[in-house]
């Protein structure tokens, strides 16, 4: 990735005009990198978004894009994040250019240079505005750690299936598929 110009807070106007920061997100005035990781991670995001393309295909109530521009509002802040998958219901604009609110289901596919606590804080902000499931991947661990508002986390390994729950009903997915 190239090396971004070294600025302080900036304005999300001089953010959303910058084609510097087309891939990064913006958090309380700053230009966060986004750690992309490598061909694995594209894999998997690959793999993610096909099966939920096929689900939708066939169901026809939203779409399913990788790196969506996501604006979100909460507690005395605007933040930009970027997804790895997203899934958005219903009839929304495709002439907007960024989304302003929180995927219905979001996936993050964890790099390796990503703390867990700094994903958590993302997974906080995308439920604060609206989402409604989340599948964090860990390939080190060939797992999906599955987040929802007021539910007990769980845990996805080899053998076990991923579902939609609520947001994609009859989706299922094998955890090991998402890593071929």
């Amino acid at each position: 990735m190239s090396a971004l110009p070294a600025l302080g807070p900036i304005t999300e106007e001089q953010y959303l005009s910058d084609p510097a920061f087309e891939h990064c997100e913006y958090v309380n005035g700053i230009v966060v990198e986004r750690n992309v990781g490598g061909k694995p991670h594209s894999r998997i995001q690959a793999n993610c978004c096909g099966f939920i393309w096929s689900y939708l295909r066939t169901n026809r109530i939203g779409y399913v894009v990788t790196e969506l521009t996501c604006r979100l509002n909460g507690r005395g802040y605007s933040r930009f994040r970027l997804p790895d998958v997203a899934v958005v219901l219903g009839d929304e604009s495709t002439e907007q250019r960024y989304l302003e609110r929180s995927p219905d289901l979001v996936v993050e596919v964890r790099s390796p240079d990503d703390s867990l606590t700094s994903q958590l804080r993302k997974m906080d902000d995308y439920f604060e505005n609206g989402c409604r499931l989340v599948w964090l991947v860990l390939p080190e661990e060939k797992s999906v750690l599955i987040l929802a508002p007021n539910a007990a986390p769980r845990t996805a390994t080899a053998g076990e299936t991923l579902d939609g729950g609520g947001v994609l009903p009859g989706l299922s997915v094998a955890v090991d598929d998402l890593f071929v």
